[in-house]
């Protein structure tokens, strides 16, 4: 049985900018990645406005989107109205408001959080678990 997770944007930013074992691991067929639709929002609104994030792209836009395009085919996208009523409590635990949809999709499908940010971790309503975290758990 696959390891399911809701995959948090940082990790995706993450495999976007350089092949690596985070890209790995979301194409590995042990992990079952969910995340929220609040994903290709922050992703679209990254890609077009974080001038460091376009720095560090190292391929052109339509390569840009045709990996953008992979990495979503193996993530499975939760909508809201799926989620919505655990939104409250996910805002109420979350350290970081912006957070909240993935803590909201993690408390409606009882999963852990993959995500790299340090202080999801405070809290201990959801486990929160790093990329080496999450390498180890498979070997």
């Amino acid at each position: 049985m696959p390891l399911e997770l809701v995959v948090d944007a940082n990790v995706l930013f993450s495999a976007l900018l350089a092949k690596s074992f985070t890209r790995d691991l979301i194409f590995n067929p042990q992990l079952k990645l969910y995340s929220p639709e609040y994903l290709i929002s922050e992703l679209n609104e990254h890609l077009q406005s974080d001038e460091e994030i376009k720095e560090k792209l190292k391929q052109t836009g339509e390569e840009t989107e045709k990996v953008i395009h992979e990495l979503l085919h193996n993530i499975d996208i939760i909508p809201i109205s799926e989620y919505k009523t655990f939104a409250q409590e996910a805002i109420e635990i979350t350290p970081d408001e912006f957070d909240a949809p993935y803590f909201a999709v993690a408390l409606y499908l009882k999963v852990p959080i993959w995500t790299n940010e340090k202080r999801l971790k405070r809290q201990n309503d959801v486990k929160v678990l790093n990329t080496q975290e999450i390498l180890r758990l498979l070997i």
